[in-house]
């Protein structure tokens, strides 16, 4: 996976993503995800990294789980979907897709009503730029199909679903689920491996 524009450029960019998580409210928000990207960050952005993870220094490579802890109505079903978005529209996936195959952008969420909530989102941040809305080539209810061949889908939890790592590493520090966000942005786009 490459990705074309990189997520500094597109949560800064007002065609793409800068209208959907703008000022200074939304600056850490911003930071961790140019940082669970992949992306170096600038002296100031590391430091409020720093405050938020403990962490000296950003990972440098793509992250491949992040949990974030915020409570209710501190912007997760935005940053998710915005970092669904990325990986789906902004980021090319030749390298580990088979020609024809086609790519899915996963989501698991709480619950069906929060599968819902989120595929909205993530409609309306493709909806609401005129560059990511023409890579929309069909909405069912429960994914949206891009022209590039990835599907961008959110799944309600269920015994099997990749939640159930969320929802153990939730109750490791006692907190109640749907207070997390978790994600695992190479999950269902990752090469195969051969056995």
């Amino acid at each position: 996976m490459k990705p074309k524009v990189s997520m500094r450029e597109s949560l800064s960019d007002p065609d793409l993503f800068g209208p959907i998580m703008p000022g200074e409210s939304w600056y850490p928000a911003r930071v961790l995800l140019i940082a669970a990207a992949g992306e170096a960050l600038n002296d100031d952005e590391r430091e409020v990294f720093r405050k938020l993870t403990s962490r000296s220094c950003e990972p440098r490579q793509m992250c491949r789980e992040l949990i974030v802890i915020f409570g209710r109505r501190g912007g997760k079903t935005t940053m998710l979907a915005v970092f669904n978005c990325w990986i789906a529209a902004l980021c090319d996936h030749r390298d580990v897709l088979a020609p024809g195959e086609k790519g899915i952008a996963l989501v698991i969420s709480r619950d069906q009503r929060a599968a819902t909530v989120t595929l909205d989102r993530i409609d309306g941040i493709l909806n609401s730029s005129i560059i990511l809305s023409q890579l929309i080539a069909n909405r069912t209810a429960d994914a949206i199909e891009l022209t590039n061949g990835i599907i961008c889908e959110v799944r309600p939890c269920n015994k099997i679903s990749g939640r159930q790592l969320c929802d153990r590493d939730l109750q490791t520090w006692d907190i109640k689920p749907g207070f997390g966000f978790c994600f695992f942005p190479q999950f269902n786009l990752a090469p195969r491996c051969g056995v």
